[in-house]
């Protein structure tokens, strides 16, 4: 289910034209403590200020030029987050509520306007999500199962039939700069095989601006690593620094697992990984540790703390770390099951289902 809910509340936009020589952007602001707001854009990771304005008696303003359709967002001093906004040329206004985040809202454009289609989408799931997720806590505080299991049929309900409804505006808009941005935005929560559904729905000009070519990539890198497919081997350091292989380490089933000493969700796997390990390490079972540690003595204290007693390996770059760039690993635990010859069986598996999955292959 949470799974499903961080899909929700993946962003999205669009694109288009117009002829005015230039933007105007009128805001409104209520409830957040800022006295100055900045105009932001994003370029290859990069952020540029396009414009900075007081904020007086809760009103802004900022005006430029664009060419074609600029991705950026409006941001608070001091505050983190910002306001999405698909800048073309023409006139838009801005309402900003720090109480009701279902009155924020920007309009002005055909690009806005189509991002504010996928946007209301998302939106209507939240508003649902709320008193489900209230019931399904309750559910969870009684030992209800039957009744979460009710609920999160109910959810998962909505988001299929929300997913439909994006990808009509999707098979609607194939053209459109917001589309590919929705797509780049949502794909990381997507399995692979959607993902390749939905770029394959955009035109070819959408294929190729800046969204079209990350999905592109992404796709490209995720099918070097599908279940299937042969794990790509790297050379890592140990813990005492000295290199090692992915493939030196030689096991009838391999498990390569990504975590790191700051990870509350990692750490709490760990205690299953570790029984795992014992109960099958002598069967065949190794595991090869990559952390996405930057500090070297965290790494090496969780290690002990957690009676991690298997191989490991850190270039201590954190997020950069070459065997997470090269398996694309954005989120953490994240877990490659490998046969004996190195070919990915399974992926992310946790706790039970893990060791079913450890115990067929070491029939």
């Amino acid at each position: 289910m949470k799974k499903l809910i961080l899909s929700v509340m993946a962003g999205v936009a669009l694109c288009a034209c117009n002829a005015q020589s230039g933007y105007k952007i009128t805001g409104n602001v209520e409830g957040i403590p800022s006295s100055k707001t900045y105009l932001l854009s994003f370029n290859a990771n990069q952020i540029d200020t396009l414009g900075s304005s007081a904020i007086k008696d809760g009103k802004f303003e900022f005006s430029g030029n664009v060419d074609g359709i600029k991705y950026a967002m409006i941001a608070f001093e001091g505050q983190r987050g910002g306001m999405p906004i698909f800048l073309e040329n023409g006139n838009f206004t801005v309402n900003i509520s720090a109480t009701d985040p279902f009155a924020n809202k920007v309009e002005g454009g055909a690009a806005q306007g189509l991002y504010n289609q996928f946007s209301e989408l998302s939106m209507e799931i939240m508003k649902q999500q709320q008193p489900l997720q209230q019931a399904y806590m309750a559910a969870n505080q009684a030992q209800d199962q039957a009744k979460m299991d009710s609920i999160e049929n109910v959810f998962n309900q909505l988001i299929t039939d929300m997913q439909a409804k994006e990808l009509d505006l999707i098979k609607a808009n194939p053209d459109a700069y917001v589309t590919a941005f929705m797509i780049a935005q949502s794909m990381q929560q997507l399995e692979l095989e959607a993902v390749k559904e939905r770029f394959a729905l955009l035109s070819e000009a959408a294929q190729m601006n800046e969204w079209g070519k990350q999905i592109s990539e992404f796709i490209a890198q995720q099918e070097k690593t599908a279940v299937g497919a042969t794990a790509p081997d790297f050379t890592i350091t140990d813990t005492e620094g000295k290199e090692f292989s992915l493939y030196s380490v030689k096991a009838k089933v391999k498990l390569l697992d990504f975590w790191a000493s700051w990870c509350g969700p990692c750490r709490g796997e760990n205690p299953n990984v570790v029984a795992i390990y014992k109960e099958y390490h002598d069967k065949g079972l190794e595991i090869v540790g990559i952390s996405l540690d930057n500090d070297k003595e965290a790494w090496l204290k969780a290690i002990k703390d957690d009676g991690l007693i298997w191989k490991h390996g850190s270039d201590l770059k954190g997020w950069s770390a070459a065997p997470a760039q090269l398996y694309g690993v954005r989120a953490i635990p994240a877990t490659f099951l490998l046969d004996e010859n190195n070919k990915i069986v399974a992926k992310n598996l946790r706790g039970d289902a893990l060791k079913a999955k450890i115990a067929e292959m070491l029939k």
